[in-house]
């Protein structure tokens, strides 16, 4: 479960100082999510990956859990902020919510069939797809916990979030891999500016709004008038679903996907 994707390159420093920092990042955050209501217990361990290229990702070991992040992610202040999202993707699979189902999540990808997405940029970006859903619901949680906390203000999460939204598509010569990467742009905007609706995140100055026009604009309308679908699905997920609802919502929503990449 890869999450937290920022590219980050700053370097470590004394290795008693970082094992320090971890260890108290760890314990703050999973007090954090106690005061909360989001109890997790403490049966989960985090290390550092210095050469990890984004900032953080969650392995479950039986009723374990390790959480990986990055040196950057280390001295970058945003450490603690970092380790509540790894915990509630920790509190969604204790609690066997559905977009936290393994087996769900690896028959969606069978159904779609080997033949269909085939090469290795397309297994990426379904499991993208996927992986953007995952920390929405991780995400309900998470944001519920640091606005409680002086850590993150509220300016930083509008930042954050406008950040993800990308204002360009790729050109290259292969026609196939462009109508995928940029069909999954479309998707991962959708993702972010729903999440701010979602949340009450404030797009100030209509950034992240203005930026996925832009996107939009460069696309066929065809695509273009398919964010409105990714968009509403993305920010109108219900926290009660049932497995068989979350089995139809993403074989729906990896179909609609494959529509738009595959005719792009």
């Amino acid at each position: 479960m890869a999450t937290a994707k920022t590219s980050t390159s700053q370097g470590l420093g004394k290795g008693e100082d970082i094992e320090e920092t971890v260890r108290k990042a760890r314990q703050t955050a999973i007090e954090m999510m106690r005061k909360a209501g989001y109890d997790i217990g403490t049966k989960v361990k985090v290390v550092v990956d210095p050469n990890l290229p984004f900032m953080g990702y969650t392995m479950p070991q039986g009723g374990n859990f390790t959480i990986v992040v990055s040196g950057g992610a280390v001295g970058s202040g945003l450490l603690e902020g970092l380790l509540v999202h790894e915990m509630s993707h920790v509190y969604r699979i204790q609690g066997n919510h559905p977009s936290h189902n393994s087996q769900i999540l690896e028959e969606a990808i069978d159904n779609l069939g080997k033949k269909t997405v085939l090469r290795d940029y397309q297994q990426k970006i379904v499991h993208d797809l996927l992986n953007d859903i995952q920390d929405l619901y991780a995400d309900d949680i998470s944001f519920k916990v640091l606005r409680d906390s002086p850590m993150m203000e509220s300016d930083q999460m509008t930042r954050f979030l406008q950040d993800w939204v990308k204002d360009g598509t790729v050109k290259s010569r292969d026609a196939v891999m462009d109508g995928w990467i940029n069909t999954s742009i479309m998707t991962h905007n959708a993702r972010a500016i729903a999440q701010m609706a979602r949340h009450r995140v404030e797009d100030t100055g209509g950034l992240a709004e203005r930026a996925n026009k832009r996107f939009l604009s460069q696309v066929s309308p065809r695509v273009a008038g398919r964010f409105e679908y990714f968009r509403n699905v993305l920010q109108n997920l219900r926290e009660e679903m049932t497995a068989e609802e979350y089995r139809a919502l993403l074989a729906d929503y990896l179909r609609q996907f494959l529509e738009i990449a595959e005719r792009n």
